[in-house]
């Protein structure tokens, strides 16, 4: 046993002998993504504490700092300190590339990640991870991700240019409307809600470019690269595979449902689409919905909100981007298998089936223990944060949910939460971003059949 252990290939998963069964033990692969980002979250945040990163050329807080750096790495966009006042152009720049690395990175890596797990398992589980979660053979690795990178510079450097040129016809300075341009580029096709400007989306509810722009950048970002290159090869909805039908559908249905319930609900609230010129308005609520799910952007004030809105943004954020994208959340491929699970039940289906194909068992047990895990979440971070803060329990539960789906949006101020709050949310932005994940990893690795089965007894559902 020792001789073959010995004489094993050396990759990024490890075995171990179970009988005469070959089974994968924990994945190295997760470790070292996980190294690797820890490694880069600790250089930023060194960076972010020196002289240099500040605008008033001080020591920067380490907490402070270290919530930044975690923020943009996780790609969220809460901020303790206003992101243009606090921080130099050395200190944007880090954000900048933490950005980039926390969405580029975390779909190039995570793609290596499910390609090891994939080498390592049956032909059955390995198909599943192709058709459900995007993983690449071997051949297709480095190409995938060449791919992924080409498809984010693409994106961001035409949005750049895009924006760039809306700035300038803003009256804002060319040096300064090339480095928004860009910065805001990044940070909205990583899904990031970073903003330079001061007050966020909200001096320039009324350019439709602007607003437009950033609209296609986060859903771009927020579905994937997969659904919009099966799209442009295929050239037809009919044709593409069940995952990235799910992911149109249901993106599509969120952000209209998302657009009409806030232009209903704030169309009078003067403090939020109310205060705006009337043509204004449906192209806002827009940016809104669209924004909710995964960016962190808005072009109105947040803490005007009606609690009718808030709550419908929590379910928004809770349900998330697509999986294999930038975003956080639940991700809309699970929440459209729960809902046809829900479908199925209802008419008395034995199978789950979407668009004519059946839904393995398995992803749908997935599914249900990832939304399950979410709920738990939000449960454990939501209860937490009202111990460090005095405000409505609605604010406090959109901070949970808005840090746990990396989203950023926020109606108490993150400010507010005090130094345990803000560690809270650290520890809510590094749960949320990287453990569904690995939770997956989990569920998807090899399992050593049981030799027997437990006799079927019943529970009581009411």
């Amino acid at each position: 046993m020792r001789e073959a252990q010995a004489a094993a290939p050396r990759g990024v998963l490890t075995t171990r002998m179970v009988g005469k069964r070959r089974r994968p033990a924990v994945s190295s692969g997760v470790a070292q993504l996980a190294l690797g980002f820890g490694a880069i979250l600790l250089a930023g945040t060194l960076i972010l504490t020196t002289p240099l990163a500040s605008e008033e050329g001080h020591w920067v807080n380490v907490k402070d700092a270290l919530f930044t750096a975690v923020s943009a790495i996780c790609v969220t966009g809460l901020t303790v300190v206003d992101t243009p006042s606090h921080w130099s152009a050395l200190g944007e720049v880090v954000i900048l590339v933490l950005i980039q690395v926390g969405g580029l990175g975390y779909m190039v890596g995570t793609t290596v990640v499910m390609w090891a797990l994939g080498r390592q398992i049956g032909i059955r589980d390995r198909n599943m991870l192709r058709l459900y979660y995007g993983a690449p053979s071997l051949h297709e690795t480095f190409s995938f991700a060449r791919s992924v990178a080409l498809f984010t510079f693409i994106a961001e450097g035409a949005g750049a240019i895009v924006l760039w040129g809306a700035f300038r016809a803003e009256g804002v300075p060319p040096n300064r409307a090339a480095w928004w341009g860009l910065f805001h580029s990044v940070s909205a096709f990583n899904n990031a809600g970073f903003s330079l400007t001061g007050r966020d989306m909200m001096p320039y509810h009324g350019n439709p470019v602007i607003l437009g722009t950033l609209i296609v950048l986060i859903f771009l970002g927020g579905i994937g690269f997969l659904p919009v290159v099966n799209l442009m090869r295929r050239r037809s909805f009919a044709r593409l595979p069940l995952d990235n039908k799910l992911i149109y559908l249901t993106s599509a249905a969120l952000l209209a449902l998302g657009m009409l319930f806030t232009a209903a609900v704030e169309w009078r609230n003067d403090g939020t689409l109310g205060g705006l010129p009337p043509v204004e308005r449906p192209l806002v609520a827009l940016f809104q919905s669209t924004s909710a799910r995964t960016a962190g952007f808005s072009a109105i004030d947040m803490s005007q909100l009606h609690d009718q809105t808030k709550f419908a943004t929590i379910g928004l954020m809770f349900i998330g981007a697509a999986a294999g994208s930038t975003g956080g959340g639940l991700k809309v491929g699970a929440f459209s298998l729960l809902f046809a699970v829900m479908v199925a039940t209802i008419r008395g289906n034995d199978e789950v089936a979407a668009f004519r194909k059946r839904v393995p068992q398995a992803v749908i047990q997935q599914a249900t223990t990832l939304a399950l895990y979410h709920v738990a979440l939000l449960f454990a971070f939501g209860l937490a944060l009202t111990f460090t803060v005095d405000r409505p329990f609605i604010d406090v539960l959109f901070e949970a949910q808005s840090a746990i789906s990396t989203v950023g949006l926020s109606t108490a101020g993150t400010v507010n939460f005090g130094a345990d709050g803000h560690l809270i949310l650290i520890l809510a932005m590094l749960a949320g971003r990287f453990s569904p994940v690995m939770l997956v990893l989990y569920m998807t690795r090899p399992h050593r059949k049981v030799p027997y089965h437990h006799p079927v007894d019943s529970v009581r559902l009411s």
